[in-house]
């Protein structure tokens, strides 16, 4: 697990993410607490970016069990979904309104890169928060059938109009897609709106659009039954952002081809482009994608409890055998220390690339 969260994470020259030597001591490593907070007799609210059923309300309900077993005085763990703006109403709730005493817990999706452009109702810093942990995660495009999509060339030559079915203007997985095809220059159309990703695979499958975004735990949990119908099918995949800045397919994913490879194959040019380095950008938040998070001015203490309990609970091998036989795809957990690094470290790339936010800013506010 150690070698796969090694591979997402951090920074090297040159815009590379790599993860930085000061990481490689142990992934699940949380310094010692003299008086750590005790939760006994309390509940703990998990504030969710999603509607249900959706990957964030998953990675959000998955773990309770074990976080319960796992955390300080084994308080109870009540989920609420607070869906909207593309996850900036859970965020912005954290961040703003949310009791700093440990007891109410962000449960965040693609919150990173949104916040550092600070994009009209983003009320929130992405640094500041502080991080209990993250869960990594890639993501696949879906498509249709009846597009004849076979090789990835051939999202150059669709047999109908591209339509991709989005959660909005603000939401980062979505604005990888657009500058994906916009990279290659293939006309599509945009339809944002769809309050979940459970909500854009739907409208895929009923012929609304023909393109969605999916994260790789959805799509492996469902992909026996999806392949079985025979409507869409997983097409390209996000891929893993590697230390020598290759990007690769996920092992757990090894028969679909990476978006990188499309644009090889189609347009290479454009790996040189500022599209490209906004996307690369977006995959280096995806090392922390599914964020668990406290508000700024929470204690030290509540803080180090937090992060303690929850590496030890997705380390428990009874988790990671749970876990993954009930999502079908394994997990590699970043711990709270970990995750704050590579935030501060996305931001510092941010900030080095001017390219990236102008980019960014750019796509993720045009409908």
């Amino acid at each position: 697990m150690k070698q796969a969260i090694m591979a997402k994470a951090g920074f090297a020259p040159g815009g590379a993410l790599v993860l930085a030597a000061a990481f490689a001591s142990a992934a699940l490593h949380v310094p010692h607490v003299q008086a750590q907070a005790s939760f006994e007799g309390k509940s703990i609210r998990f504030v969710i970016a999603s509607t249900a059923s959706g990957p964030t309300d998953t990675m959000g309900r998955v773990f309770i069990p074990y976080l319960v077993k796992h955390l300080p005085g084994n308080p109870a763990i009540v989920p609420e979904n607070r869906p909207g703006a593309a996850g900036a109403v859970a965020a912005n709730y954290i961040y703003n309104v949310a009791s700093k005493d440990g007891l109410t817990v962000g449960v965040l999706f693609g919150m990173v890169i949104q916040g550092f452009m600070r994009n009209r109702g983003i009320q929130y810093e992405p640094a500041k928060f502080n991080m209990i942990g993250a869960v990594s995660a890639t993501q696949v495009l879906l498509a249709r059938k009846d597009l004849g999509l076979s090789k990835p060339a051939d999202i150059a030559k669709p047999a109908k109009p591209l339509v991709l079915a989005s959660l909005g203007t603000g939401s980062t997985t979505d604005a990888a897609n657009r500058l994906f095809l916009e990279m290659l220059g293939v006309p599509y159309r945009y339809v944002p709106g769809y309050p979940g990703q459970a909500e854009a695979i739907l409208a895929v499958a009923r012929g609304e659009a023909n393109l969605a975004n999916s994260s790789h735990v959805v799509y492996l949990s469902r992909r026996a039954s999806i392949q079985k119908e025979g409507v869409y099918d997983a097409f390209l995949q996000r891929g893993e952002l590697r230390p020598d800045g290759s990007i690769t397919r996920n092992a757990q994913m090894m028969d679909i081809p990476t978006i990188v490879e499309a644009i090889q194959q189609v347009r290479p040019e454009a790996l040189k482009s500022p599209d490209f380095a906004a996307y690369r950008s977006i995959l280096g938040a995806l090392a922390v994608h599914y964020s668990f998070v406290v508000p700024p001015g929470t204690s030290s203490a509540t803080v180090e409890a937090l992060r303690k309990g929850f590496a030890a609970a997705l380390a428990d091998p009874q988790a990671r055998k749970d876990v993954t036989a009930r999502i079908r795809a394994d997990y590699e957990f970043v711990s709270g220390a970990d995750s704050q690094k590579i935030v501060d470290q996305l931001q510092n790339e941010y900030r080095a690339d001017p390219r990236i936010g102008e980019r960014l800013k750019s796509i993720m506010e045009t409908k």
